[in-house]
Parts: C-alpha cells; sequence; structure tokens
C-alpha cells in the first residue's frame, strides 16, 4: 500500500476518489450498481481487500449503501458534510458565502419538518417571553 510519506495516497483512496468523481459527475446515479469488487480487482489490478476498502469510504461517507447479494449501489440521499476547518475559512467568508452555504455543496436548503403548535407555556418560556405561566404561546 502506498502512503503518505511517499507522496501519494493509499490505492483504495484514489479508487474511491474515482468513484465519488463519477458519482457527483451523474455517471453513477442515484440508484445505480457501482463496479463490484472483482471488477475494480480487474480493473485497477489491485487485491481484494484494497477494493473492498474503496468502497468502504463511499459507504462510510454515506454516498453508497451495501445491499446483501446484490451490491453497493449509490444512496438518492446525499448527507451534508460538515468540514468545520474548510466551513469556517477565510476563503469561504471573504467571497461573502454563509456557513450554511459551505454545508450545501450547492444543493438547495429545504426545512421539511416543523411544527407549530399553540399551548401553555412553559415556566421557563414564560419567563423567557415575559408572559404569565399557562398563557397560550405559539
Amino acid at each position: 500500500m502506498a502512503t503518505q510519506a511517499s507522496g501519494r495516497e493509499p490505492k483504495y483512496q484514489r479508487i474511491a476518489n474515482e468513484l465519488k468523481a463519477k458519482i457527483r459527475s451523474g455517471e453513477f446515479a442515484p440508484g445505480d450498481r457501482l463496479p463490484g469488487e472483482n471488477d475494480l480487482m480487474a480493473n485497477y489490478d489491485v487485491a481484494r481487500m484494497t477494493a473492498r476498502q474503496a468502497l468502504g469510504v463511499l459507504q462510510s461517507e454515506g454516498l453508497t449503501e451495501a445491499r446483501k447479494g446484490a451490491g453497493v449501489f449509490v444512496r438518492s440521499f446525499q448527507p451534508l458534510r460538515r468540514r468545520g476547518i474548510q466551513r469556517l475559512a477565510r476563503e469561504q467568508w471573504g467571497s461573502g458565502r454563509s456557513v450554511w452555504e459551505a454545508d450545501l455543496g450547492g444543493r438547495d436548503l429545504v426545512v421539511d419538518q416543523v411544527e407549530v403548535t399553540e399551548g401553555p407555556a412553559s415556566e421557563i418560556a414564560s419567563r423567557v417571553l415575559a408572559m404569565g405561566e399557562g398563557e397560550n404561546a405559539c
């Protein structure tokens, strides 16, 4: 396995990066089956464990899901990955982007679960809202 000391990333990471690029470009769309371990072994001339590690990287990042006996598939849901240092870097703030935009990676922010109800305020809410305890608040 190549190491960082030699100036190269490990083979499994290079394979994972290539597969991620193909997912981002749309070559592998949500629901598509990725090449299996045998295909990766043949295409990249690597050992089974290296191919398995490459697929494991994609699964650990939430980009794919393994289905027993069927293979590894691209997930339709792409999780938000928060990278603290990058999201707070000068390049983000200097360009006028918000911290949320840095997390979204070009996707639209959608709030899908909001519930607003009216009911008696708790003791703490009453103090914060400067209202009588038990008064209705929404």
